[in-house]
């Protein structure tokens, strides 16, 4: 079994108890099943339509003998050979400037993770996390009907309140043949550590040790030292703590290990500063690992196709050898991993003329990548709506509108979100959420019941200029000349802030501002590069920002349900606005960073709406308990809370969050990945073999994991129009 860590137990390939819609995905596949080609449903390998999955077609002899019998000397599919070698990927990166090194300023390191074993496998429905043994179907491949997939970690065991453990799969090695151990895991976290700043930090203990060569043992802070507060932490959390699918890949300790004993023999913090310096300019290029041809280093690379010569590596693209030792080389006929270096333009020119084998992204009519664009060849094969992505508008409540209870609600409630995601994300790229609860649906359908989320209310996807209309009017808004006015007689407008380097959330604004401008409220719409827009978030210079579009999304609900005040994650309590360091608010404060009332009335009932008219940051509400929200999303994170407990603070967080609307997500992302159909097998759409994940995306899992399948023949079925 694997545990969801919210309080609910389900077998790692099931989705029980997850969703009653069950994420769209299976409408989706279905929709996607069509437009894939998908070889497996038409050529040497297909399972025909309408099968079970688990049931692969046999491969029809070539051949028969002059009396019409079967010729048992025809060849069948493995004794041929696949019509290619090679699958292609692409990454924004250039063997000039690739850098394995994760701590320098540049980070040059894209492409390191399709040269790393898979640390574990993410459920892209449930967010369960699954590790080393994982077996999924094959019904594509002729020759093996399932696979067993190794990851880095092999299993975890945590003691609360705490400690826990990742025990790693001891096949995994470096390229060189070197052990890729716990040992080294310590080795790396440990400079990690020691570059963060923490050598001199009064409180700051490294907490990580290898027990022995394979299990890495870490923990929260005991207060073992002087200055160190205790963190004990719940069971559920330590355990989404242990075995991590994503993260920077050790490098070899003979990388570490002498920066390591550097900074342990600095006595100053100005010599540990040096040590940082030297660390930080160290760059590890690619003729630092590979293994002919450069400098015979071998500092990192463990997954199981390697760059095994420089002479692999060209201005265009690179090319990765299969280890045939490696566990997941048995199951796959891809003898090589190309990956081009590619950006922008060059990437999607890659994408359009079909050289790249496998992507990310859905392919339909309003994505950039859609049918007319692509060869026939070029396929989307699955397609799910993403549980750990989707978008939101943030709002700054120390604008005086926004304090506004009635007014937030009408904000939300006159604009049109199905609009706003279509024209964002394409038609069919995203999906309105369906349950208000401050979390993506696939959290919302796993942890609430369908009781509680049916009586939540629930707030407009298509603009109601109506219901909007009344709310402003409780608000004490008068509508003069066709504009929305505050009781003090000013013009009702808002700043949105949207980063011109997520074109999608430009043109989400841009359809925000289009709808609240017919209805009278004012919008000043501005993009900002990353720089700018990024240290306007930042509550360290002020929180200049009145509204923005921004991301959303988290495995877990604890990561929503939490007080965060870095300008990167937004959860439903901000940082301290008395702290040095508002990361964390604190349960004395009176608001957080962005003017949220710590101290709240929430209503007793679930989907209570009713408010005094011209309501502020803090109303006094009828049937309602007054609650500080620092120390409930703390508890959260408490050891000893039982499941119910634990229940009762979520729902407690999740009707705060239905009744005052303090920010509003409004979609979570549909995720796809396409692909080349002619010269690859690809599962059925809804197979078990495209659930999993490795650093947000299926693509590394499908080859690191050994599951594409090279052709054997170039038969395909034409996409269907649109």
């Amino acid at each position: 079994m694997v545990v969801n860590h919210e309080g609910n137990e389900a077998d790692g390939e099931s989705t029980d108890g997850v969703s009653r819609r069950r994420y769209a995905q299976v409408i989706a596949g279905l929709g996607a099943a069509g437009l894939a080609g998908c070889p497996s449903e038409g050529g040497s390998t297909a399972t025909p339509l309408g099968s079970s999955d688990d049931t692969v077609e046999p491969i029809e002899p070539e051949n028969t003998a002059s009396d019409g019998s079967e010729n048992t000397a025809a060849p069948t599919a493995t004794d041929r050979e696949p019509v290619v070698d090679t699958i292609a990927f692409a990454h924004a990166n250039s063997p000039d400037v690739f850098d394995w090194n994760p701590w320098t300023p540049q980070d040059n390191t894209a492409g390191d993770l399709w040269m790393s074993d898979l640390h574990g496998l993410r459920n892209v429905h449930t967010t369960n996390l699954s590790y080393s043994g994982t077996t999924i179907p094959t019904p594509h491949k002729p020759d093996h009907e399932e696979i067993e997939v190794m990851t880095w970690i092999a299993s975890t065991d945590v003691e609360p309140p705490y400690d826990w453990y990742d025990h790693h799969d001891d096949r995994s090695a470096y390229w060189n043949g070197d052990a890729h151990d716990a040992v080294a895991r310590e080795k790396h976290n440990h400079v990690e550590f020691f570059q963060a700043g923490n050598k001199f930090t009064e409180g700051a203990t490294f907490n990580q040790q290898a027990e022995d060569q394979w299990t890495l043992h870490q923990w929260t802070d005991k207060g073992s030292v002087p200055a160190q507060e205790p963190d004990p932490t719940a069971s559920n959390i330590l355990e989404t703590y242990a075995g991590p699918v994503d993260g920077d890949p050790p490098l070899h300790p003979s990388f570490t290990e002498p920066y390591l004993e550097q900074y342990r023999d600095a006595g100053s913090r100005d010599r540990a500063t040096a040590v940082t310096d030297e660390v930080k300019s160290d760059r590890v290029s690619l003729d630092r690992i590979a293994l002919a041809g450069g400098t015979d280093e071998y500092l990192a690379g463990t997954g199981p196709y390697r760059l095994e010569s420089m002479d692999d590596v060209g201005s265009e693209r690179m090319i990765l050898r299969l280890d045939p030792e490696h566990p997941n080389a048995g199951h796959t006929n891809v003898e090589n991993l190309a990956i081009y270096w590619a950006e922008g333009d060059r990437a999607q020119t890659l994408k359009t003329e079909g050289v790249l084998d496998v992507n990310v992204g859905d392919v339909s009519p309003g994505a950039s990548l859609n049918r007319e664009v692509l060869p026939d060849y070029m396929q989307e094969f699955t397609r799910w709506l993403r549980a750990t992505g989707g978008d939101m508008w943030k709002f700054n409540w120390n604008n005086p509108h926004l304090q506004n209870l009635w007014v937030r609600r009408a904000l939300v409630e006159a604009v049109d979100w199905n609009a706003v995601s279509a024209n964002g994300w394409g038609q069919g790229g995203a999906q309105p959420l369906a349950h208000d609860t401050f979390l993506l649906d696939a959290q919302s359908e796993a942890v609430f019941s369908e009781e509680f989320l049916d009586g939540l209310h629930a707030y407009s996807r298509g603009s109601n200029t109506e219901a909007a209309t009344e709310y402003m009017n409780r608000a004490g808004y008068t509508r003069q000349g066709g504009q929305w006015v505050d009781p003090t007689g000013n013009a009702a407008e808002i700043d949105l802030f949207a980063t011109s380097t997520i074109p999608e959330h430009v043109q989400a604004a841009q359809t925000i501002r289009a709808n609240l401008a017919n209805w009278g409220f004012g919008v000043n719409l501005s993009t900002q590069g990353w720089s700018t827009w990024s240290n306007n978030l930042d509550p360290n210079g002020g929180l200049n920002y009145e509204t923005s579009l921004y991301w959303h999304g988290d495995p877990y609900v604890f990561q929503y349900y939490h007080d965060v005040g870095a300008w990167w994650d937004e959860t439903l309590v901000a940082g301290s606005p008395t702290s040095s360091d508002p990361i964390e608010a604190k349960p004395e404060d009176t608001v957080d960073t962005q003017g949220k009332p710590i101290v709240q009335q929430v209503p007793d009932e679930p989907g209570a709406f009713e408010a005094p008219d011209e309501a502020g940051k803090a109303p006094d509400l009828d049937d309602a308990t007054e609650v500080n929200l620092v120390e409930t999303v703390n508890a959260i994170r408490q050891p000893g809370n039982s499941e119910a407990e634990r229940q009762q603070l979520y729902r407690t967080c999740a009707k705060y969050y239905n009744f005052y609307v303090p920010h509003f997500p409004f979609h979570q992302y549909m995720q796809g990945s396409f692909g080349n159909v002619r010269d690859f097998d690809w599962p059925g759409s809804s197979a078990r073999a495209f659930d999993y994940e490795h650093s947000f995306g299926i693509e590394n899992v499908l080859v690191l994991g050994g599951i594409a399948q090279a052709s054997y023949d170039t038969e395909f079925e034409p996409p269907e129009e649109g």
